[in-house]
């Protein structure tokens, strides 16, 4: 009878111990650990502009700290499971929320009050870096078409 005792609590509990192991709460972040294509619509304020509800972003660039209105941002995540909303909970905390390199990274002190831009670069989640990639004046591919 012992025997039977120990092989079926030794059965409980590797079987308990594979249930605990495999199962996973869907309400924690995915990881991210390789660089994401992102791409930020921004405008630069004006000097003294109230913000209001508009959200705010944080570009570092080497010493200096530049803030923009975030009018737009987007995730190129091909297995679709980071979204902006992922992102932006991780950095909104930090200031400046990202630290810019790339080729790019003068672009931000050159943008004059009011301009939009559409800036497309890699962040990688290790350390709120964001390399710029390219950058396009106005709202990008997805701007309202103009009129005249």
């Amino acid at each position: 009878m012992k025997p039977t005792i120990f092989t079926i609590s030794m059965f409980a509990i590797a079987l308990s111990a594979i249930v605990c192991i495999t199962t996973r709460a869907d309400a924690q972040m995915h990881p991210m650990m390789i660089p994401l294509t992102t791409t930020l619509v921004i405008t630069k304020p004006a000097p003294g502009e109230i913000f209001g509800n508009k959200q705010v972003v944080t570009m570092g660039v080497g010493p200096k700290t530049y803030k923009f209105v975030l009018n737009d941002a987007y995730v190129d995540d091909p297995r679709g499971i980071i979204h902006w909303p992922d992102i932006w909970e991780q950095v909104r905390q930090y200031r400046p929320n990202f630290n810019v390199t790339g080729l790019g990274e003068d672009t931000f002190a050159k943008m004059q009050p009011g301009e939009t831009l559409t800036v497309r670069g890699m962040y990688s989640p290790n350390n709120q870096t964001y390399e710029v990639m390219g950058t396009e004046p106005g709202g990008g591919t997805f701007a309202p078409a103009q009129h005249y």
